[in-house]
């Protein structure tokens, strides 16, 4: 591990620390439809940048693993069954300390129902857009970490999250981690899983919408808006069945499944 990857790494930990002890119990705003026309230029973020660099450094030196916890390496364009695309990009944010209470090696039921600050239940392995269920998009949105810009890939940054919509309907159908912005002469690239790539094309990704993270949204975003679970409630649970013990988290994938 690399000074400069230590020293991040340290600049997280202040981060996870703000974030857990300060934002918990408040509020998170409803999750919003991607803003129409161009979006605001991206603004010179040497911290944000600094967190987004330890997302992406996730992502390559975990692009091919077999599973959250089996570092047996598959093939370009494998297949992950084990491990997708939604758990992949939620493990990279939180790897940076942008999961509140969430580390990249936690086990994967704890991904599978993520209560967050806001008393909401999240299924992190899920981007799908299923009814009753709050997927790793919805967490994006509500916790004021994500915004979403649309199809604006010269917008995209390192970390920035890619989501495709190719399900019924033009729903969400997938989801990976920008790992190169775009230059004069190529597009941004996407690390991603179920099937494994590193650096692919944006392109293939189409149609698709950028989601800008921007770290210290989660100290903004968690403490406004109206979805806080109020004081004596119960929050709702994440109904999804999980599967028998012996055929261990089949039943928690995206329904999407392989995706490019």
């Amino acid at each position: 591990m690399s000074h400069a990857i230590r020293r991040r790494i340290a600049a997280t930990g202040v981060v996870a620390g703000l974030l857990v002890g300060g934002v918990a119990g408040l509020a998170a705003p409803a999750s919003a439809a991607a803003p129409v026309g161009i979006p605001a230029p991206v603004q010179f973020d040497p911290f944000g940048d600094a967190l987004r660099a330890i997302e992406v450094n996730y992502a390559q030196n975990h692009w091919n693993w077999t599973a959250w916890n089996d570092s047996t390496p598959v093939a370009f364009g494998a297949d992950q069954d084990n491990y997708q695309c939604a758990e992949f990009v939620a493990r990279a944010l939180a790897a940076a300390g942008l999961v509140p209470g969430l580390g990249p090696d936690d086990p994967q039921n704890d991904y599978f129902t993520y209560t967050a600050p806001n008393g909401k239940t999240y299924d992190l392995l899920l981007i799908s857009d299923l009814p009753q269920y709050h997927n790793l998009y919805d967490y994006l949105m509500d916790s004021g970490l994500g915004t979403d810009v649309g199809d604006h890939p010269e917008q995209a940054r390192p970390g920035d999250v890619v989501v495709t919509y190719a399900g019924p309907g033009v729903t969400k159908s997938h989801t990976g981690l920008v790992d190169t912005a775009a230059t004069a002469t190529a597009e941004p690239t996407v690390d991603a899983h179920n099937r494994a790539r590193l650096q692919y094309g944006y392109h293939f990704y189409a149609p698709s919408h950028l989601v800008r993270i921007d770290p210290l949204g989660l100290l903004k975003g968690f403490a406004k808006g109206d979805t806080a679970a109020k004081p004596g409630s119960t929050p709702q649970p994440n109904l999804r069945k999980s599967s028998p013990s012996t055929i261990p988290y089949l039943g928690l994938h995206d329904p999407a499944g392989p995706q490019v």
